[in-house]
């Protein structure tokens, strides 16, 4: 009996420890997102977005990231996003729906993809940099939208309260969205490049 109680100490400090190095790296593999999320979005200016007509040519994708190990579980991040090729400026075009991963409520990239579906063009808010560079726009690189002139009202009723709050659209979600981006999304030699130059 005496025995059993050691090895079951030692083996649940084994998995905090290997919990702990999880996490450790995690933390260590992230960027400081939070403290120039600000900048990113005083950098940022509203174009107008030309959506393609044809279903077929707006792309929609489910994902998410981990950003750290629990106990029994890990967790992520949400990062749905809509891709689209705007003939006006010749690029490419991604809105990313940044949100906390959370089981008991629906995905609110499908919601948003249900807004730009209808719509010819959108008022879109984004980081000069990204829209000027020729390092974003490609399929594979296309230009990140974290903000739009999303129909909230009309979708209203697709939230309750709670979700309301931080709604695509919404200030306090932007915000929060801006920082995941920075945080998790944009690469850590790009990141660096931008906004840790000495």
């Amino acid at each position: 009996m005496r025995k059993s109680g050691i090895g079951w100490f030692i083996g649940v400090g084994l998995v905090a420890i290997l919990l702990a190095i999880g996490n450790l790296i995690y933390t260590c593999t992230r960027n400081n997102g939070e403290k120039y999320a600000q900048q990113y979005i005083d950098e940022s200016e509203y174009v107008t977005l030309h959506i393609p007509e044809g279903i077929k040519d707006v792309t929609y994708r489910a994902g998410s990231i981990m950003t750290g190990v629990l106990m029994n579980s890990t967790e992520r991040i949400r990062t749905d996003s809509i891709r689209f090729y705007d003939s006006t400026y010749k690029k490419y075009f991604c809105v990313f729906v940044i949100e906390p991963e959370r089981r008991e409520t629906v995905r609110q990239g499908m919601i948003v993809v249900n807004d730009i579906d209808y719509r010819k063009t959108i008022r879109a808010r984004i980081n000069k940099y990204e829209l000027n560079s020729p390092r974003y726009g490609s399929k594979e690189n296309p230009v990140p939208v974290l903000d739009f002139d999303y129909n909230l009202q009309r979708l209203r009723s697709a939230y309750d309260d709670k979700e309301y709050e931080y709604a695509f659209g919404r200030p306090a979600y932007y915000k929060r969205a801006v920082e995941l981006y920075l945080t998790y999304m944009m690469s850590k030699e790009e990141f660096k490049e931008r906004f840790e130059k000495e």
